[in-house]
């Protein structure tokens, strides 16, 4: 059974081993991860590479990390390559790991963690880390997605680092129950989640996308959207979940994609059809992207002490991701302060009211002016995120906040670590020097005078041959 599956597999993913599509005007690079000594394929979208340091700091940089299939008929440079032109239409930096599980002599379907795709998930933890020291990129925003036999580990990733994805988008791609831990489901209930086939698809990987689909929506996650898609076949389709984290991640694209308003679906489950049909369909500026020629709007929305109407189109089975709004941060000079990397500022001065607490864990309407009640405070609202809660130093630690995604553009971050303030945005990054543990705090600020807040303990190890450091010093 396993040498026919590898046989079928072998013969039609042929087609898969070319990629159509055009290069961008970024820069790629193959980059070496000092401590695992893994290579990966580095893409820095043109307006990355032709803005200055500045510019680079004002702006988001979400990433693409991608995983490719079975060698030698996929691998990480034409996954790098396949993605250029996406990263040049939305602003992505992206990421292709060199793997070692996906191979014709290695495990297949996988069924166990076994050494070597065991080493592909620390290479990947690493390789973002190493990122997120080394540019700009938002940990705030990162995307699992997939080819093929890439699927394993885009799935497993995200289902055992909940912290370091916020969304996945997995084509024509491989599926294991058997390493998913259902144990850990409520840690991704929320991500956004887009599962992609083909009419002429692989049929293990069709199969496989149905077991993942009903994983998803057992284990209740609210947002998993699932497209059928007329006349493709085992190929590569990255504009849909290129389309879709912009979405989710809420960027706007600088120019319509080509190739996306040609997809059309033969099924799927709602949310995802609606996610298609949406996708498909020409956009202006007030749905998703300027016309040729037009200007983007960088108009910002009134403030308000009341939650703007909802964008969202919900389904028995799903939430598509909301559709991004036209005062995106593509202009940093205007509107809020950016929210990665950006120059450290105290909050503003305003009014504030106490937290109340009420049953269901909702908050009541302030009652009294006084000092914040942080007891009151429901805990599930806003939670901390970060890279990695263990470290060598120097440690680089990615941080960003767990919250309602409206809070993004009207509510006010503060983060602390040890008592010093270190950012003010959704997300951000600290190289830590000191060993020890050290404390991570978050106060957000609604536009409404609300206060919550989080905290997360950071432990920062020496490397062994540092002996300015002791246990117990």
């Amino acid at each position: 059974m396993l040498v026919g599956s590898v046989a079928t597999l072998l013969l039609s993913t042929l087609a898969g081993c070319h990629v159509p599509q055009p290069r961008g005007l970024g820069k790629l690079e193959r980059v070496r991860e000092p401590s695992t000594r893994r290579h990966y394929w580095l893409y820095l979208p043109h307006e990355y590479v032709s803005s200055d340091e500045g510019a680079r700091r004002a702006r988001r940089w979400p990433v693409v990390v991608t995983y490719h299939g079975m060698k030698p008929f996929d691998g990480a440079h034409a996954q790098a390559l396949e993605w250029e032109q996406e990263a040049d239409r939305y602003g992505y930096i992206v990421v292709a790991p060199e793997l070692r599980a996906p191979d014709v002599l290695d495990q297949f379907p996988v069924r166990t963690v076994h050494p070597a795709f065991k080493s592909d998930e620390v290479a990947s933890v690493a390789i973002l880390e190493h990122l997120f020291a080394t540019s700009h990129a938002d940990p705030g925003n990162v995307l699992a997605t997939s080819f093929s036999s890439g699927g394993y580990m885009a799935h497993y990733m995200m289902n055992r680092h909940p912290q370091l994805f916020s969304c996945l988008a997995v084509r024509q791609s491989n599926y294991s129950g058997k390493i998913m831990d259902s144990g850990l489901a409520n840690t991704t209930r929320n991500h956004p989640i887009l599962i992609i086939n083909t009419q002429n698809d692989l049929g293990i990987c069709k199969k496989e996308s149905k077991e993942a689909v009903r994983f998803y929506e057992t284990t209740g996650h609210t947002n998993v959207n699932w497209v059928y898609i007329k006349d493709l076949g085992h190929e590569r389709t990255p504009d849909l979940a290129a389309d879709f984290f912009g979405h989710a991640a809420d960027v706007q694209p600088n120019r319509p994609p080509g190739v996306l308003v040609r997809r059309q679906a033969l099924s799927g489950n709602p949310s995802g059809l609606a996610f298609l049909a949406r996708g498909s369909s020409p956009r202006t500026a007030s749905t998703g992207y300027a016309r040729p020629g037009t200007q983007r709007s960088t108009t910002r929305r009134p403030s308000s002490n009341s939650r703007p109407p909802s964008t969202r189109t919900t389904s028995a089975r799903g939430t598509t991701p909301r559709r991004p709004t036209p005062q995106h941060r593509a202009n940093p000079g205007k509107g809020r302060v950016p929210q990665t990397r950006a120059v450290v500022q105290t909050l503003p001065t305003r009014t504030r009211q106490p937290m109340m607490s009420a049953p269901s864990g909702t908050v009541t309407p302030p009652r009294h002016s006084g000092p914040p009640k942080v007891a009151g405070v429901p805990t599930e609202a806003v939670n901390i995120n970060v890279s990695s809660r263990i470290g060598l130093v120097p440690f680089h630690l990615g941080f960003n906040a767990d919250c309602p995604k409206d809070w993004h553009r009207s509510a006010d971050f503060l983060w602390m670590l040890d008592g010093e303030t270190i950012a003010n945005g959704v997300n951000g990054q600290k190289t830590i020097l000191d060993p020890g543990d050290h404390q991570l705090s978050l106060l957000v600020v609604t536009d409404d005078g609300r206060e919550y807040r989080a905290a997360s303990r950071i432990r920062v190890l020496p490397r062994p041959d540092d002996s300015s450091y002791t246990r117990g010093k």
